[in-house]
């Protein structure tokens, strides 16, 4: 699978002969449950009003790596499908964090690696993995282009989240096994900065770019 920067990179979810579904979370989705075989994405850099509504985003004074106030608008990009399905290092690396963040609405069980891409250190977060995803690892732990490091969590592990990988690339070293999956708009700007587009190394996984806005209405 190559990406758009040019480099070649493995896959985090094999959606090899699957059928796809590109979410659009900027309006209400009353049902995200999936037919047998298929798999959906959720967009990067999309505005999702209404979306996170537990206490962990109600605190608006609640801050993650600087991040605080009305935390809405998605840095990473999602891709869903059935619990245990396997995740992958995208390429060769290290483990760089790994743990449990347990308030509903969060990651649940995550993974946090590091690497150097053309000369430029990336970090990567896999988020909303298995309890078994986080078992036998170590800080320092090489792995390497499509090892299976995680697997899909069941909303009791993974936050209580329909099954999925939430997938984030970050530009400065985290200082914990955490990043903000959503930011305000007031953070947006840095946050682009900080948090580049995951299809930089997972491919064009769907069209579109820019922030994400949910329709005007009349």
């Amino acid at each position: 699978q190559v990406g758009v920067a040019g480099g070649s990179y493995a896959p985090v979810v094999d959606l090899t002969g699957k059928k796809i579904i590109v979410r659009d979370f900027t309006k209400p989705v009353e049902d995200e449950s999936l037919p047998e075989g298929t798999f959906d994405i959720g967009r990067y850099n999309e505005m999702r009003p209404g979306m996170y509504d537990t206490d962990l985003y109600k605190d608006t004074k609640n801050s993650i790596e600087g991040y605080a106030g009305v935390r809405n608008i998605h840095m990473g990009l999602d891709i869903g499908g059935p619990p245990g399905t396997p995740v992958c290092s995208f390429a060769d690396g290290k483990i760089f964090k790994f743990g449990y963040n347990a308030p509903e609405g969060d990651y649940g069980h995550v993974i946090i690696t590091s690497h150097v891409i053309k000369d430029t250190p990336v970090w990567a977060l896999y988020g909303h993995l298995s309890a078994k995803s986080c078992g036998f690892k170590y800080e320092g732990m090489e792995v390497k282009k499509g090892q299976v490091i995680g697997w899909f969590g069941t909303e009791k592990e993974n936050g209580n989240w329909p099954p999925h990988v939430h997938f984030q690339l970050s530009f400065v070293e985290p200082k914990t096994h955490d990043l903000p999956g959503v930011v305000s708009l007031n953070d947006h700007p840095k946050s682009e900065r900080q948090f580049p587009d995951p299809r930089l190394v997972l491919g064009q996984l769907y069209k579109g770019e820019g922030l994400l806005r949910p329709a005007a209405t009349s």
